[in-house]
């Protein structure tokens, strides 16, 4: 199940997304967590963008859940919190940033629900399985590259001193 981030009408301009609605609904996540279970999902996963915090507090209200794999805090969770709630718990996870990292988590799933699970926080650009292959590199260069690669080389302002600052953990800068 896929999650945005619920403030994203605050945070762009409302003509890029005028018919989208956005938000923290925790009612909808458990109808839709429910659904799929009724559909005979034995693991349910929800890729969030909403944060570490909200994550969090999600996964304490809605049940049958069984890992957020979140976002936008851009935290390096080296184990998921453990997150109990009414219909058992719930992992919350990040693998940081800018693919510093691969979060890889193997559920054991037997008798139709999970038993246990493993988690790594794996040094992305150490993993030889993660290092790009030759279609993908082709395919990644024609597609996102090839069209900006002249103006992304463009200089349109020198910033008059550096930009450096420290990330804070949880909630940005």
């Amino acid at each position: 199940i896929g999650q945005a981030f619920p403030y994203t009408p605050i945070a762009n301009p409302r003509y890029m997304v005028a018919d989208w609605e956005f938000g923290i609904q925790d009612e909808n996540m458990q109808k839709m967590v429910n659904e799929a279970r009724g559909k005979g999902a034995q693991v349910v996963v929800v890729l969030s963008h909403n944060g570490m915090d909200v994550d969090l507090k999600m996964a304490s209200r809605v049940r049958g859940i069984d890992a957020i794999l979140g976002g936008h805090t851009h935290d390096g969770m080296p184990a998921p919190f453990v997150v109990k709630n009414a219909g058992g718990q719930t992992l919350v996870t990040n693998a940081g940033s800018n693919s510093k990292f691969l979060g890889a988590l193997d559920f054991d799933v037997r008798g139709g629900k999970v038993q246990g699970f493993q988690y790594k926080l794996l040094p992305h650009l150490l993993q030889p399985a993660a290092r790009p292959t030759p279609p993908w590199t082709a395919l990644i260069n024609k597609v996102a590259r090839a069209p900006t690669k002249t103006s992304c080389h463009e200089k349109l302002r020198r910033a008059p001193t550096d930009l450096l600052y420290r990330r804070g953990n949880f909630n940005g800068t």
